[in-house]
């Protein structure tokens, strides 16, 4: 009889436990006011800014073939830890790959872009990314490079599946050659 009442209990714990980690934020209320949410659920609190352009590495302009880099901010502007949050930071559609030399946070990770899956993000907390990438050989002076920045959230949703979802708008880096 007591191993059937503690084991009722020890059920009811991980289903209420279980029920608060997958609660929407505004659900919540101060009762768990410190455990992470969702980034989605977040959306509205975090902030991602980026230069405006791009800096030239060892040139007074950008050439083509020539390295530059660039920095952006992801900021958690709410009062809890945000949970499953990405950065990607790309060329703009039709601008071709970016060449990636180096990403600052561990976080990320270099392809033809740069992915940032960020460990849960305290409340106030922003984290700063630099890049360094060389520019396509191939522009000329005049041409402009555009890279765009945004936020995204990976979340599982029914069934075991993940889901990618966009989370506000891009924010742009350009840059015209020199």
């Amino acid at each position: 009889m007591r191993r059937a009442a503690g084991a009722a209990l020890a059920g009811l714990a991980v289903a209420g436990a279980a029920a608060v980690a997958t609660a929407p934020w505004s659900t919540l209320g101060s009762r768990t006011a410190h455990g992470p949410v969702d980034a989605a659920q977040a959306a509205s609190h975090l902030r991602v800014s980026a230069d405006r352009s791009a800096r030239p590495v060892g040139a007074d302009r950008l050439t083509p073939g020539g390295r530059y880099s660039y920095t952006f901010t992801v900021t958690n502007a709410g009062d809890r830890p945000v949970r499953g949050l990405v950065a990607r930071s790309e060329p703009a559609a039709g601008e071709g790959a970016m060449r990636l030399v180096s990403v600052s946070d561990p976080s990320c990770h270099r392809y033809e872009r740069v992915v940032c899956s960020f460990p849960p993000l305290d409340a106030g907390e922003r984290r700063t990314v630099e890049v360094v990438a060389t520019a396509a050989g191939s522009g000329h002076s005049g041409d402009v490079l555009r890279i765009s920045t945004y936020l995204a959230s990976f979340s599982t949703v029914a069934r075991g599946s993940v889901s990618y979802d966009v989370l506000g708008r891009p924010v742009s880096t350009v840059t015209a050659f020199g």
